[in-house]
């Protein structure tokens, strides 16, 4: 049985696909794809970045910013026991913080490997702003 039902399935695909018609694609398709390809490429537009805060609005904010941080320190000053600052105690927390410095210890290789580490990455800034100025972005 199984060999009779696969004659039968050998004889329908040989019955359909001598039915079927071969499609091909015309002689100059691939020249039309790569003109076509090519027109849509020199439609693409592109549109300026624009920061999302303007310039004026920064200007702005941070003149009202620092202009109330003068106002605060001006008027009511850091040590002068009123307003915000007075019940501010920071003493204990520096206080901890400057005994572990203290006993803190660390080998020359570390510290030499800290000061390279910085000074390569401070170097790597300015290197990236060239690039990307020349070359736009990276993507």
């Amino acid at each position: 049985m199984d060999k009779n039902f696969e004659k039968e399935l050998e004889a329908f695909v040989d019955r359909v696909m001598e039915e079927t018609k071969v499609e091909s694609p015309s002689k100059d398709f691939t020249q039309k794809l790569m003109t076509r390809i090519e027109e849509e490429s020199k439609v693409t537009v592109l549109t300026p970045s624009r920061p999302l805060i303007s310039k004026g609005v920064l200007v702005f904010s941070v003149s009202v910013f620092s202009s109330m941080l003068f106002y605060v320190l001006f008027f009511y000053g850091i040590d002068s026991g009123e307003g915000w600052f007075q019940g501010i105690q920071l003493g204990p927390y520096f206080d901890r913080l400057w005994t572990w410095f203290e006993a803190y210890t660390s080998s020359k290789i570390t510290l030499y490997a800290v000061i390279l580490f910085g000074f390569f990455f401070m170097v790597q800034i300015p290197l990236l702003k060239r690039y990307m100025n020349h070359h736009g972005t990276l993507g």
